[in-house]
């Protein structure tokens, strides 16, 4: 290991104010004092690609390792299955299992839960899977109310840790008007007592029967705090009143409380989350400290730079091989069709025969989108999967498996693991899997409590991992990155969809910054919505990212040597002078025009392409299929003009 200069020259650098540990990752010079931080609590403000989960895996890491926590008293908590898997997995890597409880706020407050009523030998909680098939029963003495709004509504009121009278005398007049805030209040009122009779508890009932038992049951919450004394919180800006609520609980009058999060990440405005809880963590928790990361190492600069545009930033970040990044580009279409056409072709152009479909991913404002892109993909033979729908749960074939394991009783620890065997792949292996770690994760693990703790997890939880294009909302995408993203149907109408809603922006931001290395951004210039066929515009915040572009606009000598230098290695040759002419003829050809057109550069020449061109300079369009392996309709195309370049002087 070199000095912390030298290090610090590099950016990273190993744990140098304690005890070298091989287990430990290599952090930024931001991250290591996150993870040295012997504030508490301590807040950790952490933006897209800073490396959020490796500073806290880390941290847990480095006091475990000195002794100043536990492992077996952590509680971390998550908001989805997925992270709280991602984050036991790097943890167990470092050698770490023995952990307390890894997991979401549902999950860990419904094992609690389940643990008080068997100790106490009380029934154990029904969960409902949904709030809509009950409230649909009882909306019919409410005539005039809609299912969907009112369902809406209750849901928000439930994760504001509102009463119906306290729904009813405040927000909700605002939210929707004194008549249907007393009609929804009348609703929910009867929704309550309907689950008090059956024993019944819904998703957001675990949080505060939870909190309940944690502020009045004195034994129950020192056995609470004796047990978990050391408290982690990934995307604390998805806090909402109830979860928030219950953490003070978890937490009491203690002070050893690390949370991170991001502001510019907050995007579940509308289901009751409230970033204010991570800009005022410091109030809430007076003797706290703060970290800030601010190092994105996920994405290119110009990527970085096209995300900042949208939230009315200007991007620091400096590139010197700027004229080499492939810069985010945009395409238009008439319509919806024809852009799920267009994104098709150009992933089959774009993949490479020995790479992964799931390289890529295609993003969009709405489920419905998807489910257009998804026919499209069939039709051209891509393979692709709908991510964060938890539709593997609709399955026939996963019902009877989540049957068989719901009915297992003591033996589900059992059927689980052979039912793992028996399933190597496919939908119904994700579920057995999910029955292993549910039954490695709780002592009395039986049937019932699987299938209840199976309704605590989100859709995402219940995604499958077969090789594929991703199809993915903004919303869903979040957590998530690809190499290659394209995001579709950039237009006003969508992107935003209510204009006047900062959270809009938010949540383009997010979906900017899940693309590693290409962004490709497209829209259609009518939609169908309904019977109606739309005229659309491309949407504002795509000039913020024109104008935020750096690309060069004209070539220099400097330039042309890189590029020269690079086609050698690919060719593995000498190039002569003439050469190394056409390659650079060739290249700004094709940044100019696919700039013109608003296509991607490589829908004219793949970029592996060019030096072997220009190195063969053929004369005849079957010279250049031969040198580059292109389809003929494509060549019929654009080849004239790729001739036409090769032939000036």
């Amino acid at each position: 290991m070199g000095t912390p200069k030298d290090t610090e020259e590099l950016g990273f650098l190993a744990f140098t104010s304690r005890t070298p540990d091989a287990r430990f990752d290599r952090l930024d010079l931001e991250q290591q004092r996150a993870v040295d931080s012997d504030e508490a609590p301590l807040r950790i403000l952490a933006g897209p690609g800073s490396g959020k989960t490796r500073v806290l895996t880390n941290r847990i890491a480095r006091r475990i390792a000195d002794g100043s926590i536990d492992a077996r008293r952590v509680l971390a908590l998550t908001f989805t299955r997925r992270a709280a898997n991602q984050l036991k997995s790097r943890l167990n890597r470092m050698g770490i299992r023995d952990l307390g409880a890894v997991g979401t706020f549902h999950a860990v407050a419904l094992a609690q839960i389940r643990q008080y009523r068997s100790d106490r030998g009380k029934r154990q909680p029904v969960v409902l899977a949904g709030r809509r098939p009950l409230l649909r029963e009882l909306i019919g003495d409410f005539p005039n109310l809609r299912l969907n709004m009112a369902a809406a509504e209750i849901d928000w009121a439930c994760s504001q840790a509102l009463t119906p009278d306290e729904y009813r005398n405040g927000s909700g007049r605002g939210r929707v008007g004194d008549t249907q805030a007393r009609q929804i209040a009348e609703l929910h009122r009867s929704y309550m007592a309907y689950k008090r009779r059956r024993g019944l508890l819904d998703f957001d009932d675990i949080l505060v029967e939870c909190t309940e038992l944690l502020r009045n049951d004195d034994a129950f919450r020192d056995a609470q705090h004796w047990v978990f004394r050391h408290l982690f919180v990934d995307e604390y800006q998805d806090l909402n009143q109830t979860q928030f609520n219950l953490l003070r609980q978890w937490v009491g009058e203690r002070t050893d409380l690390c949370v991170v999060g991001d502001p510019d990440q907050a995007i579940y405005g509308w289901n009751g989350a409230d970033a204010e809880h991570l800009i005022n963590f410091c109030a809430d928790f007076p003797s706290a400290g703060t970290e800030v990361l601010t190092t994105n190492h996920r994405s290119q600069p110009q990527i970085i730079r096209a995300a900042k545009a949208v939230l009315g930033r200007t991007s620091s970040e400096s590139d010197p091989e700027i004229e080499d990044r492939q810069f985010p580009t945009t395409a238009d279409f008439s319509d919806e069709w024809e852009e799920a056409v267009g994104i098709s072709r150009y992933l089959r152009q774009e993949r490479l025969p020995e790479t992964r479909w799931s390289r890529h991913a295609v993003l969009a404002r709405t489920n419905e989108q998807l489910q257009v892109i998804a026919r499209a993909l069939s039709q051209f033979q891509v393979p692709h999967r709908l991510r964060g729908q938890g539709g593997v749960l609709k399955l026939p074939e996963v019902q009877d498996v989540i049957d068989r394991l719901c009915s297992a009783g003591n033996e589900l620890a059992t059927l689980a693991a052979d039912l793992f065997d028996e399933f190597d792949h496919g939908p119904q292996s994700r579920v057995a899997e999910l029955a292993v770690q549910y039954a490695s994760e709780h002592a009395h693990a039986d049937g019932s409590g699987f299938r209840d703790w199976l309704r605590t997890l989100r859709p995402g939880d219940l995604d499958h991992e077969e090789d594929g294009v991703d199809l993915v909302t903004f919303h869903a995408a979040k957590g998530l990155e690809w190499p290659c993203v394209i995001i579709a149907g950039v237009e006003t109408g969508l992107v935003p969809i209510r204009s006047d809603d900062p959270e809009e922006r938010r949540l383009f931001y997010v979906a900017i910054s899940r693309a590693q290395q290409q962004l490709h951004l497209t829209w259609a210039r009518t939609r169908r919505t309904g019977e109606r066929l739309q005229s659309r515009e491309p949407s504002p915040w795509l000039r913020l990212i024109e104008t935020a572009d750096q690309r060069p606009t004209r070539p220099s000598g400097e330039r042309t040597a890189r590029h020269l230098a690079k086609a050698r290695k690919i060719l593995g040759v000498e190039l002569d002078t003439e050469t190394a002419l056409r390659d650079r003829r060739l290249r700004d050809w094709i940044e100019r025009t696919a700039r013109s057109r608003r296509i991607e550069p490589a829908a004219l020449l793949p970029d592996r392409l060019i030096a072997k061109v220009a190195e063969a300079a053929p004369t005849t369009i079957s010279q250049l299929e031969m040198v580059t392996g292109l389809g003929k309709s494509r060549l019929n195309r654009i080849g004239p003009e790729i001739l036409a370049v090769i032939a000036e002087r």
